[in-house]
C-alpha cells in the first residue's frame, strides 16, 4: 500500500507540473489546463467547488506574476525579491552593491535657513568656535578658528599660532581674517611693527589707530612713561603704585640700554645701567622738573649725565669730576650717537602719536624705514613693543584695581624673519613673549616662509630658542610648502603621508600653456592650509580660505598694487 501511495503522489506532482508553467518565477496554469478548470467549475458538487477554488488561486498567481514582470522590466531583469538586501545595496548580479559608501556632504546653517530641508537637517557634531576661516577642503563644511577662542574653550593649551607657507599663497590674508574676527569678538589687536605694511588698510577699515614711524614720519620717545606710567596716580593701593613705578623705571633703563647696544654693537656695562637709572631719577626729581605728563628726551638724559654732580659721582663710585668724566666717556659717546646720529631723528623727540588702547586695533607702520637699515628697524620694534606691552600691563593693572573692564589682546608678528634678522637680542625678546603671553592676557600669531628662518643664526643657543617658537605654538597652520620643508616640519609635528602629499601638491602649480598668456589665474594652492593642534600623528583640518564680498570690495587683501595696470601703462608708453 505504501509503495502504491508513493507512486501515485509522484505521478500527481508530475502531472501538476505538466499542467502549470512558470511566469516570472510563479507557477500558473497552462492555457489548456485553465480551459479544463473553467469547464469543471460549471459542474455541480465537490468537483465544481474544487475547480472554482483552483481558478481563484490561479487568478491571484497570475496577478502577482504580472506585477513581477513589470518590476523585472523596470529593473532590467533583476529579481529584487530573490536578492539579499544589505546596508550597501542588493548582493548579486545586477544588484548594484557599493563596495565603498562615500560620506554625505554636510553644510552648516541656521534652523531658519534650512527649515525647508527637514527632516534631512541634523545638528552639527563639530563645535563652531572662533572666526570662520574657510571651508573644509574635502567636505566643504565651514571651519572656524582663532587662538583666543580655542584657548578659552580648552582646545589648545596656549593662545599661540604659527602660520607657515611660501610667499604669495595667502598667509597674511588668513591672519587678516583672524584679526577681523578678534576685533569682532572685542579683543584689541596689536600689529607692533608692520613692515610691508600688510595690516594698515584693515586697521583703518576697522576704525583702529595707525601710527607711522620712519625718517621724517613721527617720533618715539624711549623716555616716555607711556600708558603704564600715566595710571600710577589712579591706582588706589600704595604698594601697587610703588610696584608700577619701579616697573616703569626698569623699562626705561632697559630701552635706553638696548638702544645703546644697537649703536655700540656691544653690551652695556653694569655701572652704565646704574648711571642711566640715576640720570632718570635726577630728571624726574623736583630739581629736574620733568613729570610723566611732560617727560624728558634722550638729549636731556645726555645733559644730566654729562653734567655729573655729587649724586651721579656716588653712583659711579668716582671721587672727583675728572675721574667721573673719564669713566663715563664711553656712555656719553653712545648717548651722543643716539642724539646726533640717524637715530636722533626718531628717538630724540616727544612721541608724536601715543598708543590708544581704546582703539579696536593698532598698527605701527614701519614700512618707511629703508629695507637695509636693520639697526633702525630693530630699535623701532624694541621701543614699540616696550610701549605696546606697557600699555597692555597698564590696562590689566586698572582692571585688577576695579577701574576698568578686563580685556584680552592679540599680537601679530607677521614676517617674523625680519624681526629676528635684526639681531640675536630680538630672539630673547620674542622668546620671553612666547612664554609670558598668558600672564599678559595676549594671544600671539607668528608668520614666516620657512623654518629655516628660525635657525639662521651663528649662535646655537639662538637657533634653539628660535626653533622653540614653532614648537611652542599650540596651533600650527601650514600652507603650501615644498617637500624639503614639510620634512623639516615633520620633525616638530606629526604629519601623515596623505597630508604631506596634499600640502606639497598645493605648492605645485600646473605647467603654463599658450592659452594662459591673456589671463592671470590664481595658483591652485592659494588660500589652502592645514591646521594642526598637536604633536601626534592625528589628522589635521585642511581648509580653503575664500574672501567674502565685503573683503573683495574693500581691497584689503590686495598686496600686489604695485603690479596693477602695468600692462596698460606699458602699452600706453609704446
Amino acid at each position: 500500500m505504501s509503495g502504491n501511495r508513493t507512486t501515485n503522489t509522484t505521478a500527481d506532482q508530475s502531472d501538476r507540473r505538466r499542467k502549470t508553467v512558470s511566469v516570472a518565477g510563479i507557477r500558473v496554469l497552462t492555457p489548456a489546463a485553465r480551459v479544463q478548470v473553467e469547464e469543471d467549475a460549471a459542474l455541480p458538487g465537490w468537483r465544481g467547488r474544487r475547480a472554482r477554488l483552483a481558478m481563484s488561486a490561479d487568478d491571484h498567481r497570475r496577478s502577482n506574476a504580472a506585477r513581477r514582470v513589470e518590476d523585472l522590466d523596470r529593473d532590467g531583469g533583476f529579481q529584487r525579491s530573490l536578492a539579499r538586501l544589505t546596508d550597501r545595496g542588493y548582493v548579486g548580479l545586477g544588484g548594484g552593491r557599493a563596495a565603498v559608501v562615500a560620506s554625505m556632504p554636510e553644510w552648516r546653517s541656521t534652523t531658519v535657513q534650512v527649515a525647508g530641508l527637514w527632516p534631512f537637517a541634523i545638528g552639527a557634531s563639530a563645535p563652531i568656535v572662533g572666526t570662520p576661516v574657510g571651508s573644509h577642503y574635502i567636505t566643504g563644511a565651514p571651519v572656524h578658528f582663532d587662538v583666543m577662542s580655542w584657548f578659552l574653550r580648552g582646545y589648545i593649551t596656549a593662545p599661540i599660532a604659527f602660520v607657515l607657507a611660501l610667499n604669495g599663497f595667502g598667509k597674511s590674508s588668513l591672519i587678516r581674517r583672524m584679526v577681523t574676527g578678534a576685533v569682532a569678538a572685542g579683543e584689541t589687536v596689536l600689529c607692533m611693527g608692520d613692515t610691508k605694511p600688510d595690516y594698515r588698510d584693515l586697521v583703518e577699515h576697522l576704525g583702529g589707530q595707525v601710527i607711522d614711524i620712519g625718517y621724517g614720519h613721527g617720533h618715539l620717545n624711549p623716555l616716555d612713561v607711556g600708558a603704564l606710567g600715566e595710571i600710577i596716580d589712579r591706582l588706589p593701593d600704595a604698594d601697587q603704585r610703588r610696584q608700577v613705578a619701579a616697573r616703569v623705571e626698569a623699562g626705561q633703563v632697559n630701552i635706553v640700554a638696548g638702544l645703546i647696544e644697537l649703536v655700540r654693537g656691544s653690551r652695556v656695562a653694569d655701572y652704565e645701567e646704574t648711571l642711566i637709572a640715576a640720570g632718570l631719577r635726577e630728571l624726574y626729581s623736583p630739581a629736574g622738573g620733568f613729570t610723566p605728563a611732560a617727560p624728558p628726551v634722550l638729549s636731556d638724559l645726555l645733559a644730566v649725565i654729562s653734567g655729573g654732580g655729587e649724586q651721579l659721582r656716588q653712583f659711579a663710585e668716582e671721587d672727583d669730576d675728572r675721574s667721573y668724566r673719564a669713566s663715563t666717556k664711553t656712555l656719553r659717546r653712545s648717548l651722543r650717537a643716539l642724539v646726533e646720529g640717524p637715530f636722533g631723528a626718531i628717538f630724540d623727540g616727544h612721541t608724536s602719536t601715543p598708543l590708544n588702547l581704546d582703539s579696536p586695533a593698532i598698527c605701527v607702520d614701519v614700512s618707511r624705514i629703508p629695507e637695509g637699515d636693520t639697526k633702525l628697524l630693530s630699535a623701532v620694534l624694541m621701543v614699540c613693543w616696550s610701549q605696546g606691552f606697557g600699555a597692555v600691563a597698564a590696562a590689566h593693572a586698572l582692571a585688577d584695581a576695579g577701574l576698568a573692564r578686563k580685556r584680552t589682546y592679540e599680537v601679530v608678528m607677521d614676517e617674523i624673519w625680519r624681526v629676528l634678522g635684526v639681531g640675536v637680542f630680538m630672539v630673547d625678546r620674542v622668546d620671553a613673549l612666547t612664554r609670558l603671553n598668558r600672564p599678559l592676557g595676549a594671544g600671539l600669531i607668528m608668520c614666516s616662509h620657512t623654518i629655516k628662518d628660525l635657525s639662521a643664526f651663528d649662535s646655537v643657543a639662538a637657533q634653539v630658542k628660535a626653533l622653540g617658537f614653532f614648537e611652542r605654538a599650540r596651533a600650527k597652520i601650514i600652507g603650501p610648502v615644498g617637500p624639503e620643508e614639510i620634512n623639516r616640519i615633520r620633525a616638530a609635528v606629526g604629519i601623515t603621508e596623505t597630508e604631506k602629499l596634499l600640502v606639497t601638491s598645493w605648492a605645485a602649480p600646473r605647467p603654463p600653456s599658450d592659452e594662459d598668456t591673456d589671463t592671470r589665474e590664481t595658483p591652485p594652492g592659494t588660500g589652502c592650509f592645514l591646521l594642526k593642534t598637536g604633536e601626534s600623528g592625528e589628522p589635521g583640518i585642511a581648509f580653503r580660505l575664500t574672501f567674502t564680498r565685503t573683503e573683495r570690495e574693500s581691497d584689503i587683501h590686495n598686496t600686489n598694487r604695485r603690479f596693477q595696470d602695468i600692462g596698460t601703462t606699458q602699452e600706453a608708453g609704446r
